[in-house]
C-alpha cells in the first residue's frame, strides 16, 4: 500500500494540529516550511531588523515545539502563528529599548498602528487587492505629501531627516504627515476601523 503524502495528511487543520500536539516530527516541518517566510516577512516588517525577525520566528518556532503537548489552539493554526510572532516581536522591541523611538516617530502611523499590530489585518494583507488599494491611496496624496509620507513611512527617516534632505522646515514635515494620514484614514477607514 501507498504511503500518503505529507502534504495530503496535513491538509486537514485539525489532523495538523493533532499530529503536532501528538509530538509529530513531520507535521512541525510542514508548518514551519509552509509559514516560515511569510512570518520572516511579517516580522520583519514590524522589526526592521533581519537577526530580529529571524530571531523571533525562530523562538516561536521552538516555543511552539517545547508546548506542543499543551498547546490550545482555538482559531486557525495561521491565525495562532501570527499572532505568536507578533507578541514575540513586541518583546523584542521592548528588550531592544527600540519601543522610545517608535513612539517618538509617533504611532499614529497608519501602518504600524492600524495594520501591524493587528494580525488578523495582517492576513487580510495577503489579499492583493488591498495590497492595490494601499497603494493606489498613497499614490492619490499630493506629489509633495506623497513623498514626505513615503520618507518617513517606508524609508524610516525621520522628520527631521526628511526636512533636512527636502530643505523644507520640520513643521512642514509634521503638517504634510498630518495631512496624509488623514486622507490614508478616510480613503482606507473600513480596514483600519475593524
Amino acid at each position: 500500500m501507498k504511503k500518503e503524502s505529507t502534504h495530503s495528511v496535513y491538509s486537514n487543520s485539525d489532523a495538523l494540529k493533532e499530529a503536532l500536539k501528538n509530538g509529530a516530527h513531520d507535521a512541525f516541518v510542514y508548518i514551519f516550511n509552509n509559514h516560515y517566510d511569510n512570518l520572516y516577512s511579517y516580522a520583519l516588517r514590524i522589526l526592521n531588523d533581519e537577526n530580529d525577525a529571524g530571531e523571533c520566528v525562530q523562538s516561536t518556532f521552538c516555543h511552539i515545539w517545547d508546548i506542543r503537548e499543551r498547546l490550545e489552539i482555538r482559531d486557525s493554526l495561521r491565525s495562532y502563528l501570527y499572532r505568536s510572532v507578533y507578541n514575540n516581536s513586541i518583546s523584542i522591541i521592548r528588550k531592544n529599548k527600540v519601543l522610545d523611538k517608535y513612539e517618538e516617530r509617533g504611532l499614529a502611523d497608519l501602518y504600524f498602528s492600524r495594520v501591524i499590530q493587528s494580525p488578523d489585518a495582517e492576513l487580510r494583507l495577503t489579499d492583493s487587492e488591498t495590497r492595490k488599494e494601499i497603494i493606489e491611496s498613497i499614490n492619490s496624496l499630493p506629489v509633495r505629501c506623497r513623498e514626505i509620507f513615503i520618507k518617513c513611512k517606508v524609508g524610516g527617516q525621520s522628520y527631521i531627516e526628511v526636512a533636512s534632505s527636502l530643505e523644507i522646515s520640520v513643521n512642514t514635515v509634521e503638517n504634510q504627515m498630518a495631512i496624509a494620514l488623514k486622507k490614508l484614514r478616510e480613503r482606507l477607514k473600513y480596514l483600519i476601523l475593524f
